[in-house]
């Protein structure tokens, strides 16, 4: 197979079934679509092909005679070059498909979808017609990071390179915007858009997380500080690293600063995850308690990605739990998520804690989430992370969709 060019654009499909009728079906749909399907009737065809060929789609039937499909799976994680779209098929148990998605997704294939047997020709066609380029895009940006050193970033920082964009935070019942996250971006005249995945760690690594922590919270208290005149419950987020929870200056630093700016503490708020709080609980608990007793508070972020969650959430001072966008995305049809969602919520207000869900990105999990007793969403539903004028331009034009918001949902019983 040659790498297809701008005069060559047919997509490649690798069809794996034991059952040729099968895969003839799933290969007659990628000869509709325009795609070219090859097909491997067992687990080592599919691996010959795969050492030997590129795919875009390989769609995967879980029973394969001798092998099974999680051992293509896990084969495929190993390669370098990995299909932009994985489809499992199976007739098992529904939990057994959302269960070998989301080990796909651990391994790194992110995005691998399930179809339950016997197919369905109208959702086959869906999840063969989108053709993600984000995969092509990341790789893309991952062959660029490796030629930037903690030099260009330091030149970077310096040079007003990275800036603080500004997610939307929701009040879910009322529609208010009621807050937003800062996020570290990096636009580089050099390098182009450069991840935070790829310079976070890099400024791990070189002695510069302090400066960008910084830089972020003078950043985002600016922006809180032009808000709290017209939304006094504004509260703007800024995540903070494992490195910086054993710096027991810390807290001054950030008194000193919101004392600068003329912003109060409630109107922060730091966001840490459980493994950077679990990391080292002496130091962490001082640095919290210290920042808790000075009035700003303090988020569990990605709570439930690891293994300590409910240790943390106990021993710490947090005053908000953020459910992580891997359990909210896939809520509404997936029973196991929606289990974590609503216990997670549950847990959060036994312990009078806020709860904001990250990851909505359509209007039925939004009220969803809502009607679990949610209080606070993140997610493209509302806005992706917006640069600080863009940001103003968003709220003005949300506030002016949503002055009734509050009421409807009342007449609504909601």
């Amino acid at each position: 197979m040659q790498d297809r060019t701008s005069s060559d654009p047919a997509i490649d499909v690798l069809v794996v079934d034991d059952d040729p009728l099968q895969g003839a079906i799933i290969s007659g749909v990628c000869i509709k679509l325009g795609y070219r399907p090859h097909f491997a009737a067992s687990y080592q065809e599919a691996a010959d092909r795969l050492a030997a060929d590129r795919y875009d789609y390989v769609t995967i039937d879980l029973s394969l005679g001798d092998h099974d499909g999680i051992e293509l799976l896990r084969l495929i994680a190993d390669h370098d070059t990995k299909p932009r779209r994985i489809i499992v098929i199976s007739g098992c148990d529904q939990r057994i498909l959302n269960a070998t998605v989301r080990m796909a997704h651990a391994v790194g294939m992110l995005d691998t979808v399930s179809l339950p047997k016997p197919i369905d020709l109208t959702l086959l066609r869906s999840a063969l017609s989108t053709l993600p380029e984000s995969a092509a895009l990341r790789r893309r940006s991952d062959s660029g990071a490796a030629r930037i050193t903690t030099a260009d970033l330091a030149r970077g920082i310096d040079n007003g390179e990275v800036y603080a964009a500004f997610q939307p935070k929701i009040d879910l019942a009322s529609g208010k915007v009621i807050g937003c996250e800062a996020l570290a971006r990096w636009d580089s005249p050099t390098f182009g858009a450069v991840g935070p995945d790829l310079f976070i760690p890099l400024a791990e690594q070189g002695g510069l997380i302090k400066a960008i922590t910084f830089s972020m919270l003078r950043d985002a208290t600016r922006f809180a500080a032009a808000f709290i005149a017209t939304e006094p419950r504004f509260v703007v987020a800024v995540n903070l690293s494992a490195s910086l929870l054993s710096d027991t200056s810390l807290p001054e630093e950030i008194e000193h600063l919101l004392a600068e700016i003329g912003v109060p503490a409630r109107a922060l708020m730091v966001e840490i995850t459980e493994t950077t709080a679990m990391a080292d609980v002496g130091r962490a608990m001082d640095v919290l308690l210290r920042l808790r007793l000075k009035g700003v508070g303090i988020s569990m972020d990605d709570f439930g990605t690891g293994y300590s969650s409910l240790s943390a959430l106990a021993r710490m001072p947090f005053s908000e739990l953020k459910i992580d966008r891997s359990f909210v995305k896939d809520c509404l049809t997936d029973a196991d998520m929606w289990k974590i969602v609503s216990s997670s919520v549950a847990i959060a207000h036994q312990y009078n804690m806020k709860v904001v869900a990250e990851g909505i990105e359509d209007t039925a999990t939004w009220r969803a989430l809502d009607a679990l007793g949610c209080d606070i969403g993140q997610g493209y539903e509302f806005s992706r992370a917006l640069p600080q004028d863009a940001f103003v331009d968003w709220y003005r034009g949300w506030t002016a969709r949503h002055p009734g918001e509050a009421a409807a949902m009342l007449q609504r019983g909601a």
